[in-house]
Parts: structure tokens; sequence; C-alpha cells
């Protein structure tokens, strides 16, 4: 009567068998492949769809002309074809809101968009920005 080898009873015993090292691999391989098409489509979605409706403001310059005026220059860059409503505004040296201006940029059929707006202040102003754009 053919007796088992102790290696091969020890491996049956502690679950160490052919089938399962075959489930370990195809458990392996599935994770990397399921990893690998989330990623790819990750890449996708942020490159292609996600910049498409970004919008860029950028102050240019900023210029304290008197104790309540301030001329701010800037660039927006982002949809062509839709009207924008952006705050601009003057800050004085502890960087507190002494002027605000919500202007509407109207649609111009160019990705870029270039102005000054004048913000009127309660008080002298240090420096003045464009915050932010958004959809009029």
């Amino acid at each position: 009567m053919p007796t088992a080898s102790a290696p091969t009873v020890l491996d049956a015993r502690y679950g160490r068998t052919r089938e399962r090292r075959r489930r370990g691999r195809v458990t392996v391989i599935g994770v990397a492949a399921a990893m690998v098409l989330g990623g790819a489509a990750w890449g996708l979605w942020t490159g292609l769809g996600g910049a498409a409706g970004t919008l860029e403001a950028d102050t240019v310059s900023a210029t304290v002309r008197d104790d309540s005026t301030t001329e701010v220059r800037w660039l927006v860059t982002g949809r062509a074809d839709a009207a924008l409503v952006c705050t601009i505004e003057a800050r004085d040296t502890s960087a507190v809101v002494v002027g605000l201006v919500e202007q509407t940029i109207p649609a111009t059929g160019s990705a870029d968009r270039a102005g000054d707006t004048v913000v009127r202040t309660v008080r002298r102003a240090s420096s003045g920005l464009i915050v932010s754009c958004r959809d009029a």
C-alpha cells in the first residue's frame, strides 16, 4: 500500500495545493487588470473631459489711483461662448477687502478676454485682483 510522502501530506493539511496556487494567480491578474482599466478610464476622463469647462482668471496689474479708486487689469481664459460674471477686489495692507465689483463680461467667441476695471474703495487700497469668474 503506497503511502503519501511527508511534504504532500503537509501541503494538503495547510492548504498549499495546486488549486489554491492557481486561484491566487487568477486573483492577482484580475486585480491588476482592474487597476489598469481604472487608470485608463481616469486618464481619459481627466484628459479629454476634465479641462473642457475650466476658467482661469489672472490679474495682470493693479494701479492704486488715489484713496478711493484702484484700477485692476485682468485676463480671463476659458469658455468662449458664455457670458461671465467676475469678482474683482481691492484690498488694503492687511488684506481686508476695501472695494468690490462684480463685472459681467460678455461672450466674445474668443477663449481669451482681457480688460480693466475701476474699483471704488472705502479707503486707500494697496492691491487689486480678480478673485473668481463664473457663468452669468
